[in-house]
Order: C-alpha cells, then structure tokens, then sequence
C-alpha cells in the first residue's frame, strides 16, 4: 500500500522541490544489515500532539521509511513521542531533550512554536544530532531540512475552488481556526481570506480559535449559526475544527444550507462529503513528511546532501474527484487502508 501512496505524492514533491492520536506513546521498528547504518540507527519522531490520526499518518510514514530502507543503511528504530494536545512546547522540549541525551542519532520534528523550538534545534544539531522538520518548522530554518504543506496557497485553491462551484450562493462567511502559535494557524486562514477577497461584496464574519478542541470548534460553530441567519459557509482550518463543526451541523440538522470546506481528511469527513454536507477539502502529506523526514535523517547520517525546504503539496478533495485514483491517493495519505 505504501508503495502506491508514495508513487503519486513523491513526484509531486519533486515537481514542486524544483520550482520552489490517543497518549502519549513509543513505538519502534526495527531492521538490519547495510553499510550505511552497520551501527544501528535511532531516530526520535515528535510529532504537535499524539491526539490527532495526522499525526499517525506521520509516524507511519516513518516506521515504514525504516522498513524500506533497511538494506541500505542498516537498523533503524523509530522512536514516537508527544505531548498529549497541540501546544505543548515545553512537551517538546523534554522530549528533544531526552532524545540528546540518550545520543539518538536524528530527530523528525513537527514544532508547536516555532520560535520556542529553534534553540533546542540548534542545541540538538550542536550536539551532533541531525534534525530534520515536518509539518511545521522553526523560525529562522535552522533545520538541516523542511517537509511542509504551503498553506496559504494550498487554502487559496481551496477557497477558488469555493468561489469557482458555489459563487452565486455565497455571500458571507466565517472561520473556526487553529492556534497563532504555529505558521499553519496563521496562513490557513490568510490563505482563505486571499481568495474570498477576489469576490466583490463578500463579508467575513470573523475567525475564531479553537485550538484543536473539538468541543470548542462544536461550540464556535454552533453560534456562528445561531447569531448569522445569513451565514453562507464556514471554513474549517484542521481536523478538530472540522470534526466540531459536523458536530455542529448534526445538530442543527444542516445538510447543505450552510457550505463547509476543511482541512484534511478522516473517515468522518469522507462520509459527510458523500452526504454532500463538506463541499471540498485541502488534503496534506502526512505520510510523505514522515517517510521523507526519516529518508533524509539517514542519507544525513551517511554524509549526503538534502534538500533544505520541500513543499509537499496540497491535493483538493471534492464530491467530483473523490473516486479518482488521485483522490485515493492523496486519502491513503490519512488512511493507508482507505479504498473508494
């Protein structure tokens, strides 16, 4: 399965390199034999949070980089540790800490705080430790390299494609957010609003920030439809805001009167689009990053060069495209058994 996930999204990733989850826990996979790692290989993944299916995305990704890669460099076990929620910098920090001090030889880092987490990024490397970023990286890139999702492009195409389908019907509209603490939290809204702005008249009814919580997201949502009778549609920035926003809109019995457009992708979102209640989603590369993060930690290790920022792309998930192998490509990314 991974072999096919990676066979659509890897090219895309070159195209663009040219141009441009319950508690907290551990998991290891190990594999043997190569010159490159005759010495074994430990690699630390810290994911944002371990309360996300993203964030296992990513973590897959690794573990299986680790499985391939064995002949190659020999045995590599992958270390998977975060804090419980988003926003837990000091979380990090520990466990960055902890991955130094017991001398792991790479580190795959998603950082909740860009700018709380560049020194212990240059501690680590100080130390000898490659640090490779995923996701979200640090504020100057100090990383050896940066596997990331250009947001405020990938949410603009999302919003067109919003405009483009359902202009005559929009009017209005509002966002539930993430966190400001972190780029994504604040390019997917820019992103959006970039777009919105090309249409005469629109009006935006704010944004409110949920970080990550979906019982907040249910509540933002459901008075942003009390107190706007003439709402016409509501962006979701990540999985919790969507995943409180369908909640929402259960509950209030909204089908299609309100337009909704999200970030990413689950089980939840696929059915809800197929019940025509999500009109379009930007989807990621959570595997890639991982699986990618993992390669270039190795290829570090044995004195190659790589890649100092990677735009991994953005696909855009729609009721018209959701069968195509592009769309069960870029699904797989979530839900590696995903099949339409």
């Amino acid at each position: 399965m991974k072999k096919k996930i990676l066979s659509a999204t890897l090219t895309m990733t070159m195209v663009l390199a040219l141009t441009a989850c319950g508690s907290s826990a551990s998991s290891e996979d190990n594999s043997g034999g190569g010159e490159g790692g005759k010495d074994g290989a430990t690699i630390q993944v810290i994911p944002m949070s371990t309360a996300s299916a993203y964030w296992l995305a990513v973590k897959q990704g690794a573990e299986d980089a680790a499985a391939d890669l064995k002949e190659e460099y020999g045995e590599i076990t992958i270390k998977y540790d975060g804090p419980p929620e988003n926003g837990d910098a000091t979380g990090q920090i520990d466990i960055m800490n902890n991955a130094v001090t017991a001398q792991a030889d790479g580190i795959v880092l998603a950082a909740t705080d860009p700018e709380a987490l560049l020194q212990p990024v240059k501690d680590a490397i100080d130390a000898g430790v490659h640090v490779v970023t995923v996701d979200s990286g640090v504020e100057p890139n100090e990383a050896e390299s940066f596997f990331y999702t250009d947001n405020i492009t990938g949410c603009k195409e999302l919003g067109e494609y919003m405009l483009d389908t359902y202009g005559d019907e929009l009017e209005s509209y509002a966002i539930i957010g993430d966190s400001y603490e972190f780029a994504a939290g604040k390019d997917r809204p820019e992103g959006f609003n970039q777009a919105m702005a090309e249409k005469d008249g629109m009006e935006y009814l704010g944004i409110q920030l949920a970080k990550s919580d979906i019982a907040e997201a249910e509540n933002i949502c459901s008075n942003y439809l009390t107190a706007n009778s003439d709402l016409d549609m509501i962006f979701a920035t990540n999985d919790a805001a969507a995943q409180g926003a369908l909640n929402a809109f259960s509950k209030a019995g909204i089908t299609d009167e309100v337009k909704l457009c999200v970030v990413d992708v689950s089980e939840d979102v696929l059915s809800a689009m197929e019940q025509g209640i999500i009109d379009a989603a930007a989807l990621q590369n959570p595997y890639t990053m991982g699986y990618e993060g993992v390669t270039s930690i190795m290829k570090l290790l044995d004195g190659e060069e790589v890649e100092k920022q990677v735009d991994t792309g953005v696909f855009i998930l729609t009721p018209d495209n959701m069968k195509s192998e592009e769309a069960t490509a870029a699904i797989q990314q979530y839900l590696p058994d995903y099949e339409p």
